[in-house]
């Protein structure tokens, strides 16, 4: 009599431990804002996981047939880094990028205005370089500025390498109304060209990089954005359309590099400053690549 009395009082304690905690569980979710039909669903919920666990993409990617609403699987997808930088579009074209020098050079008229093309003056050939170019085939041909060679003698082109090794360039092909000039480089080797993209597609606030060799400085790179995909200018008395203007720093011997875009295609050709001093002011001009395009097909021979 005394045991049954013993295990009535112990379940029924037990049971009213349960019951305290029931009903403090109660008031915390009615004090929570949970009503009993959420508390009810909770046990449903749980075995609808157990039945049915979430899947998860691994490294090989989602099985057939595994997909879940609002899922995307796209083998154009990729992870992206907060650090990432322009270092892999630069690496593309810097080393087709050349420095061109010259044994003498004339000075060029003044023209009045703050519209200019960035003089290869004398004191500029002391300093390295009286512009910058690059290949366009491997070949030996190199694009460039018409204003940068048109009054020098005797010019030469370094091309990008370990050891500075300078080459006897002649010009094959000049345009005047794009200010463009080809030059042919005879070397030992094929020269790495670099690669044409297309300024159509380029848009104003797309970011963009020049490399050249300002003040002699070989294979320097400044970034920016386009600014204006089709300015109207008047150069040295001539009318250049569709020029693209950017806040990249184009200053003296820049003249001729290219612009580039984020993927390394080269969009555009370094050309023209707005200044007052004769030096960077942010404001820089570049000829399309895409009026350019003409140009490179007449001026290097078919098999060449």
């Amino acid at each position: 009599m005394e045991r049954t009395k013993t295990f009535i009082l112990g379940h029924f304690t037990t049971a009213l431990s349960v019951l305290v905690v029931l009903n403090v569980l109660v008031i915390l979710f009615i004090l929570m804002g949970v009503g009993w039909q959420q508390i009810s669903d909770v046990p449903v919920r749980l075995l609808e996981k157990l039945k049915d666990p979430p899947k998860v993409q691994g490294a090989v990617g989602l099985a057939a047939g595994a997909l879940t609403v609002g899922t995307v699987s796209d083998p154009n997808l990729q992870m992206v880094c907060s650090d990432e930088t322009f270092a892999a579009a630069v690496a593309k074209v810097r080393p087709a990028v050349v420095n061109i020098t010259c044994d003498s050079i004339q000075t060029s008229p003044q023209v009045p205005g703050y519209m200019r093309f960035d003089d290869p003056a004398r004191d500029l050939a002391t300093l390295g370089g009286i512009g910058s170019g690059f290949v366009v085939h491997s070949k030996g041909f190199v694009l460039t500025c018409l204003h940068v060679v048109a009054r020098a003698s005797n010019i030469y082109v370094t091309p990008f390498g370990p050891e500075a090794q300078r080459y006897r360039a002649h010009v094959v092909a000049q345009d005047e109304a794009l200010n463009l000039a080809m030059l042919k480089i005879s070397v030992p080797y094929e020269l790495p060209a670099a690669t044409t993209g297309e300024s159509a597609k380029m848009e104003v606030a797309d970011v963009v990089l020049a490399i050249g060799s300002p003040f002699g400085l070989e294979q320097s790179v400044t970034h920016g954005i386009i600014s204006d995909n089709s300015r109207d200018l008047v150069i040295d008395g001539r009318l250049y359309r569709e020029m693209v203007q950017t806040d990249v720093a184009i200053n003296r011997g820049s003249s001729g590099g290219p612009l580039i875009n984020v993927n390394g295609e080269v969009i555009g050709i370094n050309m023209a400053i707005y200044s007052t001093t004769g030096v960077y002011h942010g404001i820089s001009f570049a000829l399309p690549i895409d009026r350019a395009k003409t140009f490179l097909a007449r001026a290097i021979p078919a098999g060449a």
